[in-house]
């Protein structure tokens, strides 16, 4: 499902919703907004440092590994 089709479901969700359910979509939205707003932790610099790393991932530039592979990794190599 697309991101535009999600917006219309949701649209037509919210416009044929009883109170309770308003109330609880908007307080879910004031919620978010909290947390998106809230200070970073990270200084400038690391979240270059990640954009970076990030852009080398889809680029190809880097070698990443799934999750199993560094399972197996760590087994191996510390013998779990």
């Amino acid at each position: 499902m697309t991101t535009v089709q999600i917006r219309k479901m949701v649209h037509a969700i919210i416009d044929n919703s009883d109170d309770r359910i308003l109330k609880v979509v908007y307080a879910m939205l004031k919620e978010y907004e909290k947390v998106e707003s809230a200070p970073s932790l990270l200084t400038e610099e690391q979240k270059k440092e990640i954009d970076r790393r990030w852009e080398n991932h889809k680029t190809g530039k880097s070698k990443s590994y799934t999750i199993q592979e560094v399972d197996k990794y760590f087994k191996v190599r510390f013998k779990k």
